[in-house]
Formats: structure tokens, sequence, C-alpha cells
């Protein structure tokens, strides 16, 4: 049965994990001592990666995929043996065999995976949840065993089938497996973390521009370069110009008081120039010169307002020529010497053209300083509610900026813990690759033989350990005594011809013989023994004349009365008479040989007048619940008179127990009774 036993083949990777190694060189991590919790729990979670039944799942499709590619049915290769190959096809149904595309392994792996479902039905679902050897989860998981070397930072992964190309290209794909998905799994939730702060970012940067781009749009349309001084700069000017206002009123007062005073000394000739048309007209030219003088003096310098008027230089020269002008005007107006207060006419007009420029001047300025101050008015209703928008909007503006900056602070601490374990996840390499293995293990063949062939012993020993404590056939002394609870004292051989039988029969009734008369009474009136039997088919009558003949031959007066011969044992005499003591009396010995007590019944009187009951019970019989209560009764009647029990058709061994070795007396026949009985040294018979 172990001749064509599966060998198995072994083969195993070495796979550097560089957790122990690397660590510390995290640019997130301080270089604190090594914390061996984390470095442990770091290693198991790359033999749980291993162990997952993902990573288990993928190696069984992208085996199977292999193996019916690569397999062939005349040879075998290095991916899989002819023989289990065709076991492979044979247990393939027709709807999956069309899946496989001999050209490409990653194809073939994806038609399975759209194929599988959880369906019991399914062949690709059971491939993996049933119990093949090659693809289930439970022979996977089972035969694939991950141990870490030391308290370094290597895994030692080895893995054991029946086939050796099945057994290789298991760990070759599982080399490249376990790193995917430990990638991924490492990678997974840091690239989602990655992702969404990538769109946050990119949302809340919109949202930035927007407001910087609203803000900016609002500085243009209200005309804002920088608030803060254009404010200071407007309660500058208002002050400034406050105090203008006050100089430019005064002058104008004087210069109005003192025009006032000259026209009241003047002619009606002078004043009736006032309303010549030609003098109205240059002195709205005049005044307009000075109006624009006087404002851009006033405005020129301010950066809010824009610049109105002409250039200060040309109107100042056309203020001039049109001055001279207006005085040769007036020259060709003055007729009268003097006045009529008596002043000269040509110092008066002169006097009065003066004051009268120098009231339309201040007038102007004073014209300009109202409109400025209108204004400036207009500016202060323009910029106040300016001020709370534009904070409102920088506001906004820097909410967004903290939160756009704390976003990109997560997002490169996300990034720079992508890299890390890319940097941890490039030290995971596999250091030594699976080999194809060429030699099976030992698998113990002689061992199992040996095995079998003990607990076959232990089997049999066992039977027959359970028959000795559970069979009730009575076969020897031993036995006869615990199942009974009496007293054997001898055997007497089953019937068998030869030339010894003889011999043998005088040892065994002269062993009873001596031990029955070892309970004779010398001095009393009668010496009997019962010879009693429990079973119908016994003969007793050939053992009660071998003792009578022994005895008698030693010269005893023996007497053997027997039932059915001397007496009836359903008559009345025998059960209530006592003829019988009368006959037995003269003898020095009687044998009273009764017939079955479970058929006939025995008086008590025989029983406790004897001097000894020999019950005779055949070895070979079984000790029934029949026979159990008839020998109580037995022995409850006896009265106190000795039971003894006598073995009928023995084995020789049995006799043996009793007379010692019996003929013949051969060397083999002394050796195996000095075996028998544990005597190995010893030189006797």
């Amino acid at each position: 049965m172990t001749r064509n036993l599966d060998r198995h083949y072994k083969t195993d990777i070495t796979i550097y994990t560089g957790v122990i190694s690397s660590y510390g060189t995290d640019p997130g991590e301080s270089n604190a001592s090594q914390d061996w919790n984390v470095l442990n729990n770091s290693i198991q979670n790359i033999i749980n990666t291993i162990n997952s039944k993902e990573t288990i799942k993928r190696l069984s499709l992208q085996l199977y995929a292999r193996l019916m590619i690569h397999g062939d049915l005349t040879k075998d290769n290095v991916y899989i043996s002819a023989r289990h190959y065709k076991e492979l096809l044979d247990i393939t149904p027709a709807d999956v065999r069309v899946l496989i595309d001999k050209k490409s392994e990653e194809n073939t792996v994806r038609n399975l995976e759209r194929y599988e479902k959880a369906d019991r039905n399914n062949f690709v679902y059971g491939l993996f949840n049933w119990n093949h050897p090659y693809f289930s989860y439970g022979s996977l998981r089972e035969n694939i065993k991950i141990t870490r070397i030391d308290n370094s930072d290597i895994l030692q992964v080895n893995y054991q089938a029946n086939d050796p190309g099945v057994a290789y290209q298991t760990l070759d794909i599982l080399s490249q497996v376990f790193a995917i998905e430990y990638t991924n799994l490492q990678f997974g939730s840091t690239n989602n973390v990655i992702r969404y702060f990538e769109a946050e970012l990119a949302r809340i940067g919109r949202e930035l521009r927007g407001q910087e781009d609203s803000l900016t749009m609002y500085n243009v349309e209200n005309r804002v370069i920088n608030y803060d001084k254009q404010t200071e700069a407007i309660a500058l000017l208002d002050k400034e110009y406050e105090l203008r206002h006050q100089d430019v009123l005064f002058v104008f007062n004087s210069s109005q008081a003192a025009l006032k005073q000259l026209e009241s000394g003047m002619d009606a000739n002078m004043r009736a120039i006032r309303n010549n048309t030609e003098f109205l007209s240059r002195m709205n030219q005049i005044a307009d010169i000075n109006y624009n003088i006087s404002k851009i003096k006033t405005l020129g310098t301010d950066s809010i307002l824009p610049k109105q008027g002409g250039d200060l230089k040309v109107l100042t020269q056309e203020l001039d020529e049109k001055e001279k002008g207006f005085r040769s005007f007036m020259d060709q107006y003055t007729e009268q010497k003097y006045t009529r207060n008596g002043y000269p006419n040509a110092k008066y007009v002169e006097q009065w053209v003066e004051e009268l420029l120098k009231f339309k001047r201040s007038e102007a300025e004073l014209n300009v300083a109202r409109d400025f101050k209108q204004a400036l008015d207009h500016k202060y209703t323009q910029y106040s509610p300016i001020g709370s928008v534009l904070k409102r909007k920088e506001r906004g503006i820097s909410f967004t900026e903290q939160s756009y900056l704390s976003i990109l602070s997560s997002l490169n601490a996300a990034r720079l813990r992508l890299k890390s374990l890319e940097m941890n996840s490039a030290t995971l390499k596999v250091i030594n690759p699976a080999s194809f293995p060429l030699n099976a293990l030992p698998y113990g063949r002689k061992l199992i033989v040996i095995g079998v062939f003990l607990g076959t012993i232990g089997f049999i020993l066992g039977i027959l350990l359970i028959l000795e404590l559970f069979d009730r056939t009575l076969r020897d002394k031993t036995r006869t005594e615990r199942i009974t609870k009496g007293k054997v004292i001898a055997a007497f051989p089953k019937p068998r011809k030869g030339k010894n039988n003889t011999e043998i029969e005088e040892k065994s009734i002269d062993m009873l013989s001596n031990k029955l008369y070892g309970f004779y009474k010398g001095g009393a009136e009668l010496n009997f023994i019962n010879i009693i039997k429990f079973s119908s088919t016994l003969d007793t009558g050939r053992l009660t004349d071998l003792l009578l003949e022994n005895w008698q031959r030693l010269g005893l007066h023996v007497y053997a009365y027997k039932e059915g011969v001397d007496f009836n044992a359903d008559s009345r005499a025998y059960l209530v008479g006592q003829d019988w003591v009368s006959k037995l009396a003269p003898y020095d010995i009687s044998l009273v040989k009764h017939g079955s007590m479970s058929l006939k019944a025995i008086p008590s009187l025989f029983l406790e007048k004897a001097m000894v009951n020999l019950l005779v019970v055949p070895a070979d019989n079984i000790w029934k619940t029949e026979d159990e209560l008839l020998f109580s009764d037995l022995l409850e009647r006896s009265a106190g008179v000795p039971t003894v029990i006598c073995l009928m058709h023995a084995e020789k061994y049995v006799v043996e127990e009793f007379t010692g070795m019996l003929p013949p007396y051969t060397f083999l026949r002394r050796l195996e009774y000095q075996l028998a009985n544990f005597g190995l040294t010893s030189l006797g018979k």
C-alpha cells in the first residue's frame, strides 16, 4: 500500500523586509531609539499580508492559469508533471477550458475573475473554496510556512507539494503577488488622502483666486490703490484746505471791502464802465483764468483728483496779457483828471483796477476752495463704505488663504508619507528566489511500515486484552477463579489420540486424587465426595472411574455411587430418604456422582455431610448467569463444606499448571515450557 505514495517536494524563498534596518530613515520620524513593538508589528503585518485571503486568492487564480497554460500531457516540465496535469484537466469543465488563453496569463486570470461568482456549482469559485491540494485556501494556508529568521528583517517562506513544478511555481507567483498586495495596502489609504487634499487644494485655490479677483475689481471700480494712504491723504487735504479756505476768505472779504470803498468815490462815468460789455467780457476772461490758475495751484498736487484746466505757465502768461489789456482798456476810459473827492483820476482808477483784480483773484480762489470742499465731501462719502467692504473681503481672503496653506501643509505631509512608504517598500525584496526542487523529501515509508506493524501488533494485543477482560469462557485456572470466585484444584485434558494420552490422564488423576484426599476426615463415620456438574452434556463418568481405579490401586476401599445406576435422582428415596448413608459407610471413600444440577435437584443432606464437593465444569464453556446462580446456591447449601472446581476438556498447557511438564519430553517441548514459565536459565525438567 505504501509502494506508490506521493513524494513531497519542498522549496523556499527568502524575503528581506528592511523594516528594522530602515527604521528612522523616514524624514517625518525622529531618530529616537527603536520601538520594537512598532517594528514587530510592521513585520507581522507583512506576514499577515502574505497569509491574507486576498493574496492567496490571487495566487490561486494565477497558479491555476499558469498550470493550465504550460501543462503538458506527454512529459513533465517545470510547471507541472504530466500525471497531475491530466488530473487537473479531468476535473476542469469544458466551459472553463475555453477561458484559458495560451498566449497570455493575464488575460486568462481576467477571464477567470469574470467567470467566478459565489455559487457552489461555479468551478472557479469552488477551486479556491473546496479542498484542492494546489489551489484551495485551506491547503495553501496550511502548507505555506512563514518564519522569521532570529530577530532580523528576513522572512523565510517554505512550501511543499507532491509535484516539484507546482511547489516551484507557487512560491514564484507568491513572491510577486504579495509585494503587489502589500504595496496596494500601504499606498491605498495614502493615495486616497493625497487625492482628497489635491481636490480640496484646487477648490480652495479657485475660491481664493475668485476672492482676490473680486477685490481687485472692486479696487479698480472704486479707484483704490492704497486705501490707508489715500484716506490719510484725504484727511490731510481736508485740514490743509480748511486753513487755506480761511485765508482765501479773509483776502476775499478784504478786497471786497476795499473795492466798495473805492467805488463809493467814483463818479458816474466811472461807475458806468462796470456795465460796459467789453469791460464785463474782459473781467470774465480774467476771472476764468484766475479760477483755472487757482484750481491748478490748489489741486495740481492731488493724486486723487484728475488734473483740470490748462498748463499753469500758459495760463499765467495769458493772465498777464489779459490784465495788461484790461489796464489799457481802462486808461482809454479815464477822461477826468480828478474824481469827485479830489483824487487824481488815473491813480484812482489804477488802484481800483488793482483791487478789482485782487477781488476777482480771491473770488476765484474761494470758488475753487468751495468746489474742492464739495469734492472732498464726496470723497468722504465714497471712501467710508469702501473701508468696511475692503476689510470684509480681506478677512475672507485671509481665512481662505489660511485654509489653503493648511491643506497645502497636509498635502505635503501626505506626499512625504507616500515617499517614506515607497522607500520602505523598495527594501521589500526577495533575496533568495524559489528554486525548482530536484530531490523529494524523505517520506518515511519504513517508518510507516514499522508503525503499521507495531500498530497491528498493538491492535491484536488490544483485541486479546479485550477478549481476556470480557470473555467469560473459563479456559484456565486463573480465568476460572476470577470469573467464578471459586477455587480450582485440578484440570483434566481433552480426550485425544496418542501414545502419551494415557500418561497425561494418569498424571492428571494423580494430581486430582491427591488434592481430594487432602479433605479426608480420618475419624469421621462417613467420607464421601459429591461429583457435581451444571451442564447436562458433560460426562463425568470417566473421571469418576479413573478416581476409583487410582484409589483402589493404592489399596483403599472405594465405592462409586452413580446417579442412574445406583439411585434415581427423581425418586423419593433419593430426595428424602437416608438409605444411601448405610451403603456408603463401610467404605474408606465413596464417590457420589450426581446428575446435572440444572435439571436434577440435589438434597442438601448430601452437600452438608460430604467431606468435599467437587464441581466439574468444561474449560471450553462460557460461565453463564445461570451457572453463577447455581454455584451461589451450591455454596449456600453446602453449610461450610469445601467446594472445589475441576476443569474438564482443558488444553494441555492448562493441565501443566497443576501437573508440571507433560510428555513428550523433547528439547523443543522443554524449551517451550521454560519460555512459557519464564525459566530461561533453568536447566531442570
